[in-house]
């Protein structure tokens, strides 16, 4: 409770408390949309949608976002919560919200999945290391890693590693039901959690109608994305994403998660590294759960890379790969464990744990999509420099950008409040 209550804070005070882009706030209006509505359109943002792909229209002639409907309902649910009458309304491009309090209730969801998402891995790694090693690999990914900036947002992919999580903890405690209905409501997330259905499948055969019961649990959550589909396109199968967003070259998009200084995991989460030897030492560890491991992440990767446009975006960071953060953090263990008994090798760790939190710190500064924008739209910067370019990419320009720091451009919506009396 402690750990899960002290990462809440950290992700809560931190969090960006408003839409930073397109993605979501298509999903954060759809969510507001049910809350107030009852329905899933978000016209409003149609003008928007004219410049940016947001989803497509229904056959009813409204617009429906393209993205899944677990952070969707999440959101209504926290508003609907959370919302006062006669207050002053939320407004990103147009009015989104009639209620600022309950928009800035909702837009902190990722902090309580981001905190959620830690406790999972704490109770998973316990099953193979002893605490002080599985404490202090928690803290390295919840604030030396990706995790900790996708928790200050919106985006659906902290939700479901967090909810993934779990599941695979409960698995190996061989808690069936348990497991197989987190992984069904993970896949309410992003449907790519279901790539750990395997395992989670391989542990339900062990017991007598097992594997019949995690068929019907994840058959149940498949069947909440096929109605879910149905009520706005008329289809199962559309969820209105276009075609051809696996449009990138394999080894192209490969190189750029990996390799290249503006878009690698590695840069903006040093300390995933340890997870290259860590994976040999687990391996030897555990072998079924290692190559389940190994699995998650390569697949996850293989579509990621292959995902549309090159860059992805205004996505700063792993957004697209947070969900495998926490199964890096199996690896990362092990390698810590490793570590812990050469304490020569120490200050490797601390090292990649200190520049990762300075990532973190810098990104806090001031709201990396702006500090992107504001560089590619004056022409300074290419954007192709920001993936390929050392000197320009896109963590440079967020070093750079602190250098005049102004504390009125806090990506903190609370710290703000705190200890600047900027207008919001």
């Amino acid at each position: 409770m402690i750990c899960f209550v002290s990462f809440l804070l950290v992700y809560g005070i931190t969090s960006r408390g408003k839409l930073q882009a397109s993605d979501e706030a298509a999903v954060f209006a759809t969510g507001i949309s049910v809350a107030t509505t009852g329905h899933l359109a978000i016209d409003p943002l149609k003008s928007l949608h004219e410049k940016v792909n947001l989803g497509a229209e229904g056959p009813d002639g409204h617009l429906y976002t393209k993205y899944f409907p677990g952070n969707v309902f999440a959101v209504a649910l926290v508003y609907k919560l959370t919302a006062r009458e006669n207050d002053q309304p939320y407004v990103w491009t147009t009015e989104i919200a009639p209620s600022i309090t309950g928009a800035r209730w909702a837009l902190c969801l990722n902090a309580f999945w981001g905190a959620l998402g830690m406790i999972a891995l704490l109770f998973l790694l316990r099953r193979y290391f002893d605490w002080p090693i599985a404490i202090a690999t928690v803290l390295a990914i919840g604030l030396c890693s990706d995790w900790w900036y996708q928790s200050r947002g919106l985006y659906s992919e902290v939700a479901a590693g967090a909810l993934m999580t779990w599941s695979l903890s409960f698995a190996i405690s061989e808690q069936v039901y348990a497991s197989s209905t987190l992984l069904a409501f993970s896949s309410l997330f992003r449907p790519t959690t279901l790539l750990a259905l395997p395992f989670v499948a391989k542990v339900a055969g062990r017991k007598p109608r097992g594997l019949i019961a995690c068929t019907i649990i994840v058959g149940a959550g498949l069947f909440g994305l096929a109605a879910y589909n149905w009520a706005r396109f008329g289809s199962p199968l559309k969820s209105g994403y276009p075609p051809g967003n696996l449009s990138v070259p394999l080894l192209t998009g490969l190189s750029v998660l990996f390799f290249s200084p503006g878009r690698s995991m590695f840069v903006n989460s040093p300390v995933l590294l340890l997870a290259i030897p860590g994976a040999w030492l687990f391996f030897k560890r555990d072998k079924p759960m290692a190559l389940f491991c190994l699995f998650f992440i390569v697949a996850h990767a293989l579509i990621v890379a292959c995902w549309g446009p090159l860059g992805w975006g205004l996505s700063w960071g792993s957004r697209l790969m947070t969900l495998t953060i926490p199964v890096f953090g199996i690896f990362v263990a092990a390698t810590m464990e490793q570590i812990w008994r050469s304490k020569w090798l120490l200050p490797i760790p601390i090292l990649l744990g200190l520049l990762g939190a300075g990532v973190q710190v810098v990104a806090l500064l001031r709201d990396p999509t702006h500090v992107l924008i504001d560089r590619v739209q004056s022409g300074e910067v290419k954007f192709e420099e920001t993936i390929y370019s050392a000197r320009h990419c896109w963590l440079a320009l967020q070093i750079d950008a602190a250098r005049n720091f102004n504390p009125c451009e806090l990506d903190s919506h609370t710290l703000r409040r705190l200890f600047t009396s900027c207008p919001d």
